[in-house]
């Protein structure tokens, strides 16, 4: 992935996209910061770039509250084409069937296993939105001990 970015930077050059040149220089420049050379498995590339997806969503949200929504677009925009590099995003549904699957192969019960189970579902599926596996973790979890 790692090196399909680079190419689209190139590409991007050529084509004089500013914005996709500037955000494609941001992910590259996050994965570097993490390892000098940028040889990380895709797994990890893709944990860093959900991680600079989520702080996108983040500050369009913020800047749509402050009233400034030139600044919401762009980060708008810019969460476009990091988008275009992780993997597809499960429904809510698709997460809830994954983690009963979890739970029920774990024999998971009581929310002592909710951490091996969070765990397991993410290590699975990895860029789903922890938070919703969290929550769906809890309710598997509380509908087996009720």
């Amino acid at each position: 992935m790692f090196n399909k970015i680079n190419t689209d930077i190139a590409n991007a050059m050529r084509a004089r996209d500013t914005l996709r040149l500037e955000t494609l220089r941001m992910m590259k420049s996050k994965i570097l910061l993490v390892n000098a050379r940028g040889d990380l498995p895709e797994a990890d590339i893709i944990k860093i770039l959900t991680k600079y997806a989520n702080s996108l969503k983040e500050e369009a949200s913020e800047a749509q509250k402050v009233g400034r929504p030139e600044t919401a677009e762009h980060a708008r925009a810019e969460l476009k084409i990091v988008e275009e590099y992780l993997p597809r995003q499960l429904t809510e549904d698709e997460i809830k069937a994954a983690v009963e699957k979890v739970v029920q192969e774990l024999g998971a019960t009581s929310m002592k296993d909710m951490g091996r189970a969070m765990k397991e579902v993410l290590a699975r599926h990895p860029g789903v939105d922890g938070a919703i596996v969290s929550r769906l973790v809890k309710e598997a979890l509380s509908k087996n001990t009720a």
